[in-house]
Parts: C-alpha cells; structure tokens; sequence
C-alpha cells in the first residue's frame, strides 16, 4: 500500500507531498496560480507512469537473462479541451537497447498487463473521495 501526503506550503501554488521519509515540491499550473517551476501534477502522474514501466521491464529483463542495455522512455499527455477533468491522450514511447523488437515488445506487454498505474490509467478505476472540514 502507498501513502502520500500533500499539504499548503506558504506559497500560493506551491504544495509540499511526503511519502515514507521522502519529500517533493510541486507546483500548480500558471493558469492555477502556480509558478510552473516545481512538478506539474500531470508531470507526475506521467513519471509514475514511466517509473512503474522502468521498473516492471528492467526486471522482467533480469528475469529472462536479456541483454537490455539501455532503456529510453518518453510519456506524453494532452488535456481534452473538451471534457473537463479527461485527457484526450497519453503516449508513452519506449526505445530498447540490446534486445530484439520481439523481445522489446514482449516485455512492454508485460509492463502493460502487471502495472496498476498503466491498468487503471487504461481502464480507469474506482475512485473515493472523503471529504471533511474543521471550522
């Protein structure tokens, strides 16, 4: 199970998250009063998406004793203009080194069928929220 925390810094757009001993800042959009300089979160969500591929491939690689030399990934999003709250899209490109199209392909069907971000991106997934408030 993972757990994130995010709370306000003291500085409009900007929000401090924590996970186990780690921290980050993030930054809202200019267009949400952010200053742009810190991670968007559309930013994370396709670096987690991109870390859960690494991870996922790079193993299975170990796994079958391929030569995977180098690994290359690029994610890329669009907002859907149209449908508030969507993306229109999200492309990930992944460049192998060392290994053979099949191999590389085979592994990035893995990486597809095992990752929970890539399944519930893909598919979506049950989403709950709770909300409370001290006056």
């Amino acid at each position: 199970m993972a757990n994130v925390t995010a709370q306000l810094s003291r500085q409009p757009g900007r929000y401090l998250l924590s996970a186990r001993d780690q921290n980050l800042v993030a930054d809202a959009s200019p267009a949400r009063g952010g200053s742009g300089q810190g991670w968007s979160a559309q930013e994370l969500l396709l670096a987690a998406l991109l870390t859960c591929a690494q991870a996922v491939i790079e193993d299975e690689a170990r796994q079958d004793n391929l030569d995977l030399r180098d690994l290359r990934l690029q994610a890329d999003s669009q907002i859907d203009e149209n449908r508030p709250g969507h993306y229109e899209w999200i492309r990930l490109e992944l460049h192998f080194t060392g290994l053979t199209q099949s191999q590389a392909e085979s592994l990035a069907g893995r990486f597809t069928t095992v990752c929970p971000i890539y399944g519930s991106l893909s598919r979506g997934a049950p989403l709950s929220v709770v909300v409370t408030a001290t006056a």
